[in-house]
């Protein structure tokens, strides 16, 4: 089950209010998103949650979400929408379908980041591409400077020794066959790409190097700081569908923290592979009888009391 880390006043700003400091308090307050304290100190609390379908609340962020409902702090199901686009569109290589098909993209606007905000989203990335992301196979997340990223992109390829950049917390330019070699994300997750003769790549229009998915992004437009008020979110990978909600995932979380979201136009060159507009923030509605959810949950509940619950 996945186990979490969060700054306590991190997540009691994101929440809004304060959170018990008695264990068996906070476990029950936790109890409403099947978690449990694993440890605890004055800064940070570790917490592991029963619910591995949950991605949502795998971030400081998201619980917050989740406990505000059930502790009556906001009603109804939070909503999220791309109020225009960012401008950004990125233009993805035919190779890349027998590698690493598919990318969404998102910028996030006016984020107030703080050092502990900072380390709250990396710790949340990195969850994600270990679990949901099935090690970084299936999905990989990228958060670059937006400002200073020159659109139109290209997600592309490059042989090995083609392209070099400084990856990130290096200060040495590196081909992506050095960066394989000599960088420890590089020697971690290498084997997803090393046996193609062709790697994949993300670029601006400037030919700068966004990062190198999914082993590492650059130290220049891939690094995000409490400087940093407007985020382009990248997600590449394997499976449609699980890039469309690890983008839709990351991309809610920095909307949290008062950051308005853009979207992106994404050109495909595959056959019965449409153009497409990231991320997809549209809401499923699902029609329930008052009648099905009282003999499901053994309740004798009315239709405002379970409107109340949502």
């Amino acid at each position: 089950m996945p186990t979490i880390e969060l700054n306590r006043e991190d997540l009691e700003s994101l929440l809004g209010a304060s959170l018990p400091r008695d264990v068996e308090e906070l476990n029950d307050v936790l109890a409403y998103v099947k978690g449990e304290v694993k440890s605890i100190d004055q800064e940070e609390i570790r917490i592991e949650l029963k619910d591995s379908n949950r991605a949502d609340i795998w971030s400081a962020e998201g619980l917050a979400r989740a406990l505000k409902g059930f502790l009556g702090l906001e009603e109804g199901l939070k909503e999220y929408v791309a109020v225009g686009s960012s401008g950004v569109e990125v233009y993805v290589d035919s190779q890349l379908r027998n590698i690493r098909p598919y990318i969404g993209c998102a910028v996030v606007k006016n984020v107030k980041l703080t050092d502990a905000a900072i380390r709250q989203i990396m710790r949340f990335q990195d969850k994600m591409d270990q679990t949901y992301g099935r090690n970084r196979r299936r999905t990989s997340i990228g958060l670059y400077e937006f400002d200073l990223v020159k659109p139109p992109l290209h997600f592309t390829l490059a042989e090995p020794d083609e392209v070099s950049f400084i990856p990130l917390e290096f200060d040495e330019e590196l081909t992506l066959r050095e960066i394989l070699e000599k960088h420890p994300k590089g020697i971690e997750y290498g084997h997803i790409v090393h046996q193609f003769p062709k790697w994949p790549i993300f670029i601006d229009s400037a030919d700068k190097v966004l990062s190198f998915p999914p082993i590492i992004n650059s130290n220049d437009l891939g690094r995000i700081t409490e400087r940093t008020k407007n985020v382009l979110i990248e997600v590449t990978g394997t499976s449609y569908q699980t890039v469309m909600d690890t983008l839709t995932n990351v991309t809610v979380s920095l909307a949290d923290r008062g950051g308005t979201i853009y979207s992106a136009e994404i050109h495909y060159p595959y056959p019965r592979m449409n153009d497409d507009v990231t991320p997809k923030l549209d809401i499923e509605i699902m029609v329930l009888e008052v009648s099905f959810i009282q003999r499901f949950i053994g309740l004798k509940l009315s239709a405002s009391e379970i409107v109340s619950l949502l």
